[in-house]
C-alpha cells in the first residue's frame, strides 16, 4: 500500500499541475485526493493496530543503499497529522484563493509535493531515506514560501529559509554518517546506544540539524519570515508538518544517545532557550500570524526539551504535545487567514467587533486558543498536564531547569494566547487612543464556508479530544511505545486529581491570564525590528560577496594559469609516494612493439613541445594519441583502442577547425615563462611516472579474472568484462563521466551558438 500511496501522490502532483492551469481551485481539489485517501488509510491502520510492516526498494545493493519505509504506530500517527490536516488545508485553500487567482499550475503541485516529501520522511526507516526526504521538504518549502516571488521581501524570506534549513541538512548528514558508523547500521529502528567522542560529535550535529528545521534558537529567524507565504502554507508547513520534522528526528535518534551528555545538554539548552525566547517574541508582535509563528518556536522548543530529557514520561508528554499542537495551531492559523481575507488586516490593533461579525471564527479561535493555553476540558490541557508531571518527575539540576522551562513557558503561552484572542475579537479600543472611529466594528467581507469549516472542524477536535481521551490514548500511546517501551504505561487523563501538577497548572492559567489581560490593555508598540533575520541576511550576503571575489580571482579565465595550478597540485600530491618506489616489479614491455610505440609517443610529445606553429602542434598531438591507440592494440585491448582513436580524431578535427580563427603560430613566450612551462611539464610527467611506479610497487594480489568473468555473465548479463565493469560494477562513476561530457557538450554548443549570433559589424 505504501508504494500505491506514493504513486497516487506523484500522479496527483502531475494532475493538479495540468488541471490547475484551468483554475487554482480545480488544482487544489485534485491535489486533495491523495492526502484524503492516505488519511483514511492511516485511520484504518490505527484502528486495527497491526504489526509494523517494512517496505524496501533496493537502489544499490552493494553499497547498502535503498529506500526503506516502516509503517508502525508512530508513522501512522504522523501520517494522520500530515495527510489529515493536509486535506483540510487543501479544502481551506479553495476558499482562500479567489476563483481567478493565478498560479494554479504552481501552487497546488508544490504543496502536494511537500506533503509527499513529508510522508516519505515520517515513513523512513533508514537514515539515507530520511535524509533524502528531509532535503526534499526544504526544497519544496522554499518554493511555497517564495510563492509570491514578485516581492523582494518574500524572495529574501524564502532564501533565508532554504539556506538555514539546507545548512542544517549538511550538519545532519555529517551526524548521520558518524552515527551509522558507530552504531553499525543505517536502519533507524536498529540503532543502538553509541559512546565515545564520535558519539558526542554526532549528537551535536544532529541537534543542529533538528534545530534548523524546527526553528530553534539561534536558527529560528527563518520561521517568522516564512509567514510571508500564503496562510494555507503557514498552517500546513509551520504547525503540522515541516517544523515537526526536527522534533521527529530528535525522537527517533534519541535512543542512540541515551548515555551522551552532549545530547541532553544541547537539546535542553536549545529547546529551553527557544521556549522562553519564542514566547517573548509572541508577546512583542501585533501581527496575528507572527504571534502564532513565534508561539510555534516556543512550543517546538518545549517538545525538544522534553525529548532531550529522555525519561519515558517526558517522551510520552512530548509526543502528546506533538499531536495536540498540530491540531490547535493549524486551526488558529486558518482562523487568522480567514480574518485576513475578510477584513484585509491581521494587525490586532486594527480589529474590532469580530466576535459578532465572525461568530464561527471566534468560537473556533477560542476553542483552539484555550487548548493551546492548556485550559481544562480541552485536548491541550491533558498534554500540558503530562508535560508538567514529566518535568516534576525528573531529578536534580535537570528537574529544576526543565521545570522552569515548562512552567515559565506555559505562563507566557497563556499570556500571549489571551492577548491574541482579546486583540482579534475584543471590542475595546486600542490602548492610548480616544478616537470614536476605533470603536466602530471592523468591516467584514461575506463568509467563505470553505475557509470556516476546516478551522471549525479542527477546533471541534480539540474539544472532543478531551472527552474521548481514550481514543487519543489509542493513537498516542502505541506511537510512544515505538520510541520507548517503558512509556507504554502512561496515559492522558481528563481529570488528573488534586495533584501537584494540577495545582501548578491552575496557577499557570491564573498568572498567564492576568499577564495576558494586562498586556492587552497596554499600548502596543510598533513591531520590533527583525534583528536576527537581518543579521542572517547580512551573513548570507557577505558569504555571497566573498564567493564572488574568490571566484573572480580563482576562475579568471587564464588557461595557462589553470594548467600551472593543475600540474603544481599533481606534483605535490605525488610526494608521499616517493618513498614507495620500487623497480623490482617494473616491466619495460611485454613485446618489442610496445617499446617502439612508446618511443613514438615520447618523440611526438617532445616534438610538440618545440613546434611553434599551431597546425604542427595539432598534428604532433594527434601522433601522440595515435601512438597510444597502438599501445592499446599491442596490449590486447581493441575496445579501448577504438575509443581512443575516435576521441583523438574528434580532438584533432576540432583543433584544425578552431585554428582557422587564430594566428598560424604561437606567440613567443618570455624566458621566465618558458622556463616555468618546461619545468612544470617535466614535473607533471615525473609525477605521473612516480604515481604509476608506486601503484605497482605494492600489489594487492592476483586479479580475480575468473570471478570477474563469471560475474560479468551472471550479474551483468554480458561476456565483455570491461563493458560490464563500466556499466554495472562502476556504473555510478560512468554515469558521472557521461554527465560531465554532456555538460561540456552543452557548454560548447552554447558558446558556438552565441558566437554565431553575434553581429558581424
Amino acid at each position: 500500500m505504501v508504494w500505491i500511496l506514493l504513486l497516487a501522490h506523484v500522479i496527483g502532483i502531475v494532475a493538479c499541475g495540468v488541471l490547475g492551469r484551468r483554475s487554482m481551485r480545480t488544482g487544489l481539489l485534485v491535489a486533495a485526493i491523495a492526502p484524503a485517501i492516505t488519511a483514511a488509510w492511516a485511520v484504518a491502520g490505527l484502528a486495527t493496530q497491526t504489526e509494523p510492516t517494512i517496505r524496501e526498494l533496493v537502489w544499490v545493493e552493494g553499497l547498502d543503499l535503498s529506500f526503506r519505509f516502516r509503517i508502525d504506530e508512530l508513522a501512522l500517527m504522523m501520517t494522520l497529522l500530515v495527510s489529515g490536516i493536509g486535506t483540510l488545508v487543501f479544502a481551506y485553500a479553495t476558499g482562500y484563493f479567489d476563483a481567478s487567482a493565478d498560479g494554479g499550475a504552481r501552487f497546488p503541485p508544490a504543496l502536494l509535493a511537500f506533503s509527499t516529501s513529508m510522508l516519505g520522511l515520517v515513513w523512513a526507516d533508514s537514515v539515507w531515506t530520511l535524509f533524502i526526504f528531509w532535503e526534499l521538504t526544504s526544497i519544496t518549502s522554499f518554493l511555497l514560501v517564495g510563492y509570491k516571488n514578485t516581492s523582494e521581501s518574500v524572495r529574501t524570506a524564502a532564501r533565508r529559509a532554504l539556506l538555514l534549513t539546507g545548512g542544517g541538512g549538511l550538519a545532519l548528514l555529517g551526524g548521520l554518517l558518524v552515527l551509522t558508523n558507530g552504531s553499525g547500521t543505517s536502519t533507524l529502528t536498529d540503532l543502538r546506544p553509541i559512546n565515545g567522542g564520535g558519539a558526542s560529535i554526532a549528537a551535536l550535529l544532529i541537534i543542529v540539524g533538528a534545530a534548523t528545521k524546527s526553528a530553534q534558537v539561534p536558527f529560528h529567524v527563518w520561521l517568522p519570515g516564512a509567514m510571508a507565504a500564503p496562510t494555507p502554507v503557514s498552517a500546513y508547513l509551520h504547525s503540522a508538518t515541516m517544523v515537526k520534522a526536527g522534533v521527529l528526528l530528535v525522537a527517533v535518534a534519541g535512543p542512540a544517545f541515551t548515555d551522551i551528555a552532549a545530547w541532553k545538554l544541547a537539546g535542553i539548552g536549545v529547546g529551553g532557550a527557544s521556549v522562553i525566547w519564542g514566547a517573548l517574541g509572541a508577546l512583542r508582535h501585533r501581527d496575528a500570524k507572527l504571534i502564532l509563528a513565534w508561539g510555534t518556536v516556543s512550543q517546538l522548543g518545549l517538545m525538544i526539551t522534553l525529548l532531550a530529557a529522555g525519561s519515558p514520561k517526558a517522551t510520552f508528554a512530548a509526543l502528546a504535545i506533538v499531536f495536540a499542537h498540530a491540531i490547535f495551531k493549524a486551526a488558529l492559523f486558518l482562523v487568522v487567514g480567514e480574518i485576513d481575507i475578510r477584513t484585509g488586516t491581521r494587525d490586532i490593533t486594527e480589529l474590532r467587533g469580530l466576535a459578532r461579525s465572525m461568530p464561527l471564527a471566534c468560537a473556533s479561535a477560542i476553542a483552539a486558543g484555550l487548548s493551546m493555553a492548556g485550559a481544562p476540558l480541552l485536548l491541550g490541557f491533558t498534554a500540558k498536564e503530562a508535560a508538567i508531571e514529566a518535568a516534576l518527575g525528573l531529578d536534580g539540576l535537570e528537574k529544576q531547569v526543565v521545570s522552569v522551562v515548562v512552567i515559565g513557558g506555559s505562563v507566557l503561552t497563556v499570556a500571549y494566547t489571551i492577548r491574541l484572542l482579546i486583540g482579534l475579537f475584543g471590542n475595546t479600543p486600542s490602548a492610548g487612543t480616544a478616537s470614536a472611529q476605533v470603536w466602530a466594528p471592523t468591516p467584514v467581507a461575506p463568509s467563505r464556508p470553505a475557509m470556516a469549516i476546516p478551522s471549525a472542524f479542527l477546533a471541534i477536535v480539540s474539544v472532543v479530544g478531551f472527552f474521548v481521551v481514550g481514543i487519543v490514548n489509542d493513537i498516542v500511546v502505541p506511537a510512544v511505545t515505538e520510541l520507548d517501551e517503558k512509556a507504554a504505561g502512561y496515559r492522558l487523563v481528563a481529570w488528573p486529581g488534586l495533584k501537584t501538577a494540577f495545582v501548578v497548572s491552575l496557577a499557570i492559567l491564573l498568572l498567564g491570564s492576568m499577564l495576558g489581560a494586562l498586556l492587552a490593555r497596554r499600548p502596543i508598540p510598533p513591531a520590533p525590528s527583525p534583528v536576527g533575520a537581518e543579521l542572517a541576511d547580512s551573513a548570507i550576503d557577505g558569504i555571497l560577496r566573498v564567493a564572488v571575489r574568490v571566484t573572480a580571482h580563482v576562475q579568471h579565465g587564464s588557461l595557462p594559469v589553470y594548467l600551472v595550478t593543475t600540474f603544481a597540485v599533481v606534483t605535490v600530491a605525488t610526494i608521499p609516494f616517493v618513498a614507495e618506489l620500487s623497480v623490482d616489479r617494473l616491466v619495460w614491455w611485454d613485446n618489442p612493439a610496445q617499446g617502439f610505440l612508446a618511443l613514438v609517443v615520447a618523440v611526438s610529445a617532445i616534438a610538440g613541445a618545440f613546434v611553434d606553429s599551431r597546425l604542427g602542434a595539432a598534428l604532433t598531438l594527434g601522433a601522440v594519441g595515435t601512438g597510444v591507440t597502438g599501445l592499446f592494440v599491442a596490449h590486447g585491448a581493441p575496445d579501448l583502442a577504438l575509443t581512443q582513436l575516435l576521441v583523438e580524431t574528434v580532438i584533432v578535427v576540432g583543433f584544425v577547425l578552431g585554428l582557422g580563427r587564430l594566428s598560424q603560430r604561437f606567440p613567443s613566450p618570455t624566458g621566465s615563462w618558458k622556463l616555468l612551462r618546461i619545468s612544470l611539464a617535466g614535473l607533471g610527467g615525473a609525477a605521473v611516472m612516480v604515481g604509476l611506479i608506486a601503484s605497482g610497487s605494492r600489489p594487492v594480489g592476483q586479479v580475480p579474472l575468473e570471478a570477474l568473468a563469471d560475474g560479468s555473465l551472471a550479474d551483468g548479463g554480458g561476456k565483455n568484462i570491461v563493458n560490464v565493469i563500466l556499466t554495472d560494477i562502476r556504473g555510478l562513476d560512468t554515469l558521472g563521466e557521461v554527465v560531465v561530457l554532456a555538460t561540456v557538450a552543452i557548454g560548447i554548443l552554447a558558446l558556438a551558438t552565441a558566437h554565431r549570433s553575434e553581429d558581424p559589424s
